[in-house]
């Protein structure tokens, strides 16, 4: 059965090296499909990498958890594994309403269609002060289909840079 105009298709979002100075640790969003006028659903994020700069990504996300925006949030990080951290991005724009309710649906609406590894890229610079790549690679599969590769200047993304370097950061 092929959704309708009103449904949200299964996506995910790879990036491979979003992190300055290391190659080898990277994350998936992975969007379940969903009807466009339902509440958002988490977007997990799925970490892999090396066990060091992992743990180290690990606490800095934790800081993220804890922080506190007004239309979303992001739930505590898990460690599967020593080389796999799961952590999910949760809207909270329409909390306690229903859509029809008035709820703020410009915010709804912008952290629907914003993709998710913006707002993390952009959360790890300001709030983490994480050093990001000059170059932030994306690669969008949408029903298990490639759809897009593409790679854009970080300061198309975020500015300013985050100054901690990942490897660097000391726990």
């Amino acid at each position: 059965m092929r959704p309708s105009n009103s449904h949200l298709g299964e996506m995910s979002i790879k990036v491979p090296a979003p992190f300055a100075g290391i190659s080898d640790l990277g994350f998936t969003a992975q969007y379940r499909a969903q009807s466009f006028n339902e509440r958002q659903q988490d977007v997990p994020l799925l970490f892999e990498g090396p066990q060091s700069p992992l743990r180290r990504l690990t606490e800095m996300l934790q800081l993220l958890s804890e922080s506190h925006p007004s239309t979303y949030t992001w739930t505590d990080p898990v460690m599967l594994s020593d080389e796999v951290v799961i952590f999910a991005f949760r809207d909270r724009s329409v909390a306690g309403q229903e859509l029809s309710d008035g709820a703020r649906i410009a915010d709804y609406v912008l952290n629907l269609v914003r993709p998710v590894v913006f707002t993390f890229l952009r959360d790890c610079a300001v709030v983490a002060h994480l050093r990001l790549s000059d170059v932030i690679e994306m690669r969008v599969a949408a029903d298990r289909k490639s759809i897009a590769e593409f790679a854009l200047p970080l300061q198309k993304i975020v500015q300013p840079n985050g100054e901690r370097l990942l490897w660097g950061v000391s726990g």
